[in-house]
């Protein structure tokens, strides 16, 4: 079966999921931080000292980049990022998208970063950005399966896989989310905490 960019994903915890403003600055840059030498490979392609992760967190919130966060009781533990490729040195061309996604080891394989992905793709097609690519090491094997889920076209090129995805035109939805903003968002997640709280009620029953 084809999966579609609206499908369910499996995230199994309630959390909140919205973007990030200039006043979780730190909450990101500490994210940053906890992510073991694996998970911070695997964002950046390599290495990655501590000043060089606040340094990013600064500059993404300062308007390089839309991030959207995953928070569990108050914590960032995940985010995914949407950068516009400027057609210089990297592998996005301009007009076109460039996601980034980090969970902390102890949040993955829960289905946040299918989560964050949909966010990401959604907030793409909003702002008039046709094409998403994402870039990873080719060993890192859980982000190509999350670009796989999102039907993108994937090409190995030397030691890294790039996936690129069609994002979806906007819709009522995502035109509401964009306008209306963190409320909306707020509201949302609000709505999903108590979906997960029921369901979590139901499995404890049924157990």
């Amino acid at each position: 079966m084809t999966r579609t960019h609206n499908e369910a994903g499996p995230a199994t915890v309630p959390g909140l999921l919205r973007r990030l403003r200039r006043s979780d600055a730190a909450a990101f840059e500490a994210h940053l931080l906890r992510l073991d030498a694996t998970a911070r490979n695997a964002r950046f392609g390599g290495a990655v000292g501590d000043d060089a992760l606040r340094r990013h967190a600064r500059l993404s919130l300062d308007g390089g980049a839309a991030v959207y966060g995953w928070f569990e009781a108050g914590v960032l533990r995940g985010a995914g990022e949407l950068h516009r490729g400027s057609g210089v040195g990297g592998l996005a061309p301009a007009g076109d998208g460039e996601a980034a996604f980090s969970v902390e080891a102890g949040w993955q394989n829960r289905g946040i970063g299918t989560r964050l992905m949909r966010r990401v793709i959604a907030a793409a097609g909003t702002h008039g950005i046709g094409r998403v690519v994402v870039v990873c090491r080719s060993s890192n094997r859980m982000m190509q399966e999350l670009a796989r889920r999102f039907e993108a076209r994937l090409e190995i090129v030397g030691g890294e896989t790039i996936g690129r995805l069609e994002t979806p035109g906007p819709t009522p939805f995502t035109l509401l989310r964009a306008t209306v903003g963190d409320s909306f968002d707020l509201a949302a997640a609000n709505v999903e905490w108590q979906a997960g709280l029921l369901l979590a009620s139901l499995l404890d029953r049924a157990a």
